[in-house]
């Protein structure tokens, strides 16, 4: 019997060419816009899709994000102009609201959360919410979901109950939940692994920008509009910002 020994990776021969195919020339072959061009001129275009996302996503998409988060400012602001003693809350009842805001905020953001870390079953729900968010048209589901959570606003004049306040955050919570996942997935979707990070960083400055004129805003209409056509200063708080977002 022949005296066998291991090989190791040395014995190996070593690979002196591996032939790598262009699967950019091939995909591009597939769209009449872009084939046959040249990598100047697809730079050139490139660079003008890139812009027009700049100058049509990223403006909206911030504006969007500026009112979803000036709501969470806002309703403190509210309460200090009478809001809890008006719906007959203690502060129990308060938190309550204040807390259910973000459990319809989870339930709502629940189509764009990772897949990861997930068991099947979850899994199989979040796959589902993926699809509807990717399948979606940016241009419905978006101003779908300002709607909603515009109306709920609104509608948040009429409160007299704590059962109400609390009714209405859920609802808010759960129009505005869907909103940021969406972003975040056309944000992805649209530009580049080297883009997206600062478009990212663009867009949320809205949160900023929401904390920097939210009190100047709460303060002009919080000690100037009390009593006018028989509505409460916090009244027309809310109405103005539900109306704004419209």
């Amino acid at each position: 019997m022949a005296n066998m020994t291991p090989r190791t990776s040395l014995d190996k021969k070593p690979i002196e060419h591996v032939e790598e195919a262009d699967f950019n020339n091939t995909i591009l072959q597939r769209y009449a816009l872009i084939s046959g061009k040249s990598e100047k001129e697809l730079s050139k275009l490139n660079k003008s899709v890139l812009r027009k996302l700049d100058w049509k996503f990223l403006p909206m998409a911030t504006m969007m994000l500026l009112m979803n988060y000036l709501d969470r400012i806002n309703v403190s602001n509210a309460r200090l102009a009478g809001m809890q003693e008006d719906c007959h809350m203690t502060d129990i009842e308060w938190s309550a609201g204040i807390s259910l805001f973000y459990v319809g905020y989870i339930i709502g953001q629940i189509p764009g959360i990772s897949r990861n870390s997930f068991m099947p079953i979850e899994q199989l729900l979040i796959s589902a919410g993926n699809v509807i968010i990717a399948k979606s048209e940016p241009r419905i589901i978006l101003p779908i979901c300002m709607l909603a959570w515009s109306v709920v606003t609104i509608c948040m004049t009429a409160m007299r109950s704590p059962w109400s306040f609390m009714l209405c955050r859920f609802l808010v919570g759960l129009t505005e939940g869907p909103f940021l996942p969406a972003v975040s997935l056309m944000t992805s979707s649209w530009y580049t692994k080297h883009e997206s990070p600062v478009r990212m960083g663009i867009w949320h400055a809205g949160v900023i920008i929401s904390n920097v004129f939210s009190g100047l805003l709460a303060a002009a209409i919080l000690t100037n509009m009390d009593g006018i056509a028989t509505l409460h200063a916090w009244q027309w708080f809310i109405l103005i910002e539900g109306e704004w977002r419209l």
